[in-house]
């Protein structure tokens, strides 16, 4: 009788003892996906720190909502239209306008390549409508999007459970477009982004033009010269990690080289996080600091810029006005700076803005201008970000333009003190940016 009831004994301790491993075993793959995932190799075409090009007055502009000159959207429109050879352009959303531009021009020139990467976010968290990606591909337009489960996790905790759980199964071009489905709203959490803003295409007379600007942005730079082989290098080799397509064209062939008096840099991601910590690091007595971003988080920026107030440097921060994370930064930074540190919040009617930094020294100035926010997010290899660095005499024409658009936006902006959130804001902003559970 015993011998006969030994099997079920048996398979039920077997039963047990696999429920018992069960828990521990995805405890360490939890935990072994947040650490590879945070700390993985980047994929190609991320962190990028170009090779200087010298660029003279005439290759740079800096155009602004404020200055009689054609706006940023009629040069998009131009540098597509003159284009013969490519177009590379990357933008999240693409607009509608932009979309028919680049359409009508593979239709009037059926051989010039056009490749568009852009973020896979469904339509209803700000990605680019289904049905405008369909009609530019089926134009023979390469479309890419970017697959951004090969960036590094920016928040791990939830990341690591969502990889674990749902990501292996979970596809954003298998979901219904338009609609918040559960797993379109479990990959958003992740908060991964492509927020790259540029367009560079041939100017069909041998040179070529960069535009670096959301689209409708307020103010951006247009670029001329040897700049655009960085930017084109890095989009393309994003996009051959983001889709199968093998009508990708080869790298382009730009002249380097180049006389003037402005030094230029492509940069992204963790790149620009680099040269903007130099920077700031390298102002002090009687230099000026002007800093104009949606979000302001990023710990080392931080500490720098008070670093800098305390050598004497003058400081004008202009934030958005929003309760986490510029609101307890702007009492840190006012509170903390000597006295030499200003904080006023952009008018909540602005139409959308680049980011940039510029510290003006006797003579010159350097200039960082771009898409990402000055968070650990968009600074830490985590999202896709691109910037470009000037530095230029302070005489030059797109060194006074910036001032201009500085000014003017600052003129009419309302100035920040310190508030009575008290510690508890402080903290939660603090936990939110380490950690990675926040959206910015």
């Amino acid at each position: 009788m015993e011998e006969s009831d030994a099997p079920p004994i048996l398979q039920t301790s077997l039963f047990v003892r696999c429920v018992r491993i069960i828990p521990p075993a995805l405890l360490v793959s939890w935990v072994t996906l947040i650490f590879w995932n945070s700390a993985k190799p980047l994929p190609p075409g991320t962190h990028v720190v170009s090779q200087v090009s010298r660029l003279s007055e005439a290759d740079v502009e800096f155009l602004s909502e404020s200055q009689q000159r054609p706006d940023l959207a009629l040069r998009e429109a131009a540098a597509i239209d003159h284009a013969e050879q490519l177009i590379v352009i990357d933008r999240s959303p693409l607009t509608s306008e932009l979309a028919q531009r680049l359409l009508a021009r593979k239709r009037g020139r059926p051989n010039i390549k056009i490749v568009l990467v852009t973020d896979p976010a469904n339509q209803v968290f700000g990605g680019t409508p289904v049905h405008t990606l369909a009609s530019l591909e089926e134009a023979g337009i390469i479309v890419a999007r970017v697959q951004l489960d090969r960036l590094r996790d920016s928040n791990p905790l939830y990341s690591g459970v969502w990889r674990l759980l749902i990501g292996w199964w979970s596809d954003p071009f298998d979901e219904p477009p338009g609609q918040i489905t559960f797993l379109a709203w479990a990959r958003m959490q992740n908060f991964k982004a492509d927020q790259r803003q540029l367009l560079v295409a041939d100017d069909g007379s041998g040179g070529w033009s960069a535009i670096i600007a959301p689209s409708a942005a307020a103010a951006g730079l247009v670029l001329k010269g040897p700049l655009a082989r960085a930017m084109i290098d890095s989009e393309l080799q994003v996009a051959k990690w983001s889709t199968e397509d093998d009508r990708l064209p080869a790298a382009a062939h730009i002249d380097g080289g180049g006389i003037g008096s402005i030094d230029a840099r492509f940069l992204t991601e963790g790149g620009i996080e680099a040269a903007l910590l130099d920077a700031v690091a390298a102002a002090g007595r009687g230099d000026q600091i002007d800093i104009a971003v949606g979000d302001l988080s990023h710990r080392p920026l931080i500490a720098a810029a008070i670093a800098a107030a305390w050598r004497g440097a003058h400081l004008r921060v202009l934030l958005s006005r929003n309760r986490i994370p510029n609101r307890p930064v702007a009492d840190e930074l006012l509170r903390d700076g000597g006295g030499r540190i200003e904080v006023r919040w952009y008018p909540d009617e602005a139409a959308p803005r680049p980011s940039l930094l510029a510290v003006r020294h006797r003579n010159d100035l350097w200039l960082n201008i771009g898409s990402a926010n000055f968070t650990r997010r968009n600074l830490g290899d985590l999202n896709l970000e691109a910037g470009v660095e000037l530095r230029m005499p302070l005489r030059a024409a797109p060194a006074r333009a910036e001032s201009e658009y500085f000014d003017g936006v600052w003129s009419g902006s309302a100035a920040a003190g310190i508030s009575k959130q008290g510690s508890a804001a402080y903290w939660r902003y603090r936990f939110a940016e380490a950690t990675g559970l926040s959206g910015f």
